[in-house]
């Protein structure tokens, strides 16, 4: 039977009450259908033309699949105006956070206006629209490091994990993490829907290293280790496969010794890299290093990883490949910003490999985050078409 709500028309009953009814009710019955015809809030790719929309345009947030999950969890005290929600049978459920009106949805994505001040939206003025430029036609891939700063970390897990799930790292590499790392991965997966893991090889909890994180519905683990080089100090490697295409990678990480000049930081870069070599002889797959190398862009060591070779200390250092800064290279006016408290220098890298196997050919972002969770490090990220 059919049931009248508050929305409907005063009936009067009579002799064509009935009549009635049955227009009110076909009526009801018909508004859905064509409200449901209005198309959705536009939702882009990351690496995709960004919409170009203004707020008033966009739907509130609030009601939204998993609102208030986004709110307590994923998005957190967000005060930028757009985020993009997902179904709740997505594949990947976790809402974009912190975007600005130009910002780009991960696929699956739509964007909406986050509510602010009470749910009311700050009036802001509609952006310019971009200008046209090729982008690429793939979705790029997110790589982060980011030194936790271990001290009090057992304490911060929380704040740690909100700040991870805004930054959404498909790779990172995590230095100075010890047996806080269990305790990272369950809130992580909590608040995710279960889809990111360690790396797993290696002795990873004796060591001052960099372990690699990855998200698991969208990378395969083939394998993964760690190798010692100097008092304490090791450097992580994992070998994963992407599931959507095959394209396959070697992600590795490492924090060299700090504080001793910037040749020890040269003989662990010798040594990083030939162990990656020798990885790359049984996994011949392009490498992404990642880390706190603890010295700055424009010493030695550095140059060395961009050029392949470089005369310090009385000798002339060579590798056998070279890499290219993700930051550096759209920065090149400020390649040497500060990624620790507010000390003049850039300690944290993500570096593609450039010869002689070529990570991607396009870089299309790459991010130097606020200081967050506790931590003295900021963390730097690199998003790169994969090819």
């Amino acid at each position: 039977p059919f049931r009248l709500t508050e929305r409907s028309p005063v009936l009067f009953f009579s002799q064509f009450g009935m009549q009635m009814v049955r227009c009110s009710l076909a009526f009801a019955t018909v508004l859905p259908l064509v409200l449901a015809k209005e198309a959705p809030a536009s939702a882009m790719l990351r690496g995709s033309t960004p919409a170009t929309r203004s707020l008033s345009d966009l739907p509130s947030c609030a009601g939204k699949p998993n609102f208030q999950l986004a709110q307590s969890a994923w998005c957190g005290q967000q005060q930028e105006p757009v985020a993009c929600f997902k179904d709740t049978d997505s594949s990947n459920p976790i809402w974009d956070c912190h975007l600005q009106t130009d910002g780009w949805c991960t696929l699956g994505g739509l964007a909406c206006a986050w509510p602010l001040k009470g749910d009311q939206l700050e009036p802001q003025p509609a952006p310019p629209p971009p200008p046209e430029v090729p982008q690429p036609a793939e979705e790029p891939t997110r790589f982060v490091t980011w030194n936790l700063y271990v001290f009090t970390l057992a304490g911060r897990i929380h704040p740690v994990v909100d700040e991870l799930m805004r930054m959404q790292p498909e790779i990172a590499a995590i230095p100075e993490m010890w047996h806080e790392k269990h305790a990272i991965l369950d809130r992580l997966n909590q608040v995710s829907g279960n889809v990111y893991a360690f790396a797993t090889g290696g002795s990873t909890e004796q060591f001052n290293d960099a372990d690699i994180l990855f998200r698991a519905d969208k990378w395969e683990h083939i394998a993964s280790d760690l190798v010692p080089f100097s008092e304490g100090r090791a450097v992580n490697w994992a070998a994963l496969r992407r599931k959507s295409d095959g394209y396959t990678l070697i992600a590795a990480g490492t924090h060299p010794l700090c504080c001793r000049g910037d040749r020890v930081i040269i003989e662990a870069v010798e040594f990083v890299i030939g162990t990656l070599q020798e990885v790359q002889k049984t996994h011949p797959y392009p490498i992404v290093l990642m880390g706190d190398l603890n010295t700055g862009y424009f010493q030695p060591s550095q140059q060395l990883l961009r050029n392949g070779q470089v005369d310090a200390d009385g000798k002339s250092w060579q590798i056998p490949m070279t890499f290219s800064d993700a930051w550096a290279e759209l920065h090149p006016g400020n390649p040497d910003p500060s990624t620790i408290n507010d000390d003049p220098v850039r300690l944290d890298y993500v570096y593609f490999q450039k010869t002689p196997i070529s990570v991607g050919q396009s870089i299309v972002q790459s991010q130097i985050w606020p200081r967050a969770a506790g931590s003295d490090h900021r963390a730097v990220s690199g998003d790169i078409v994969l090819r």
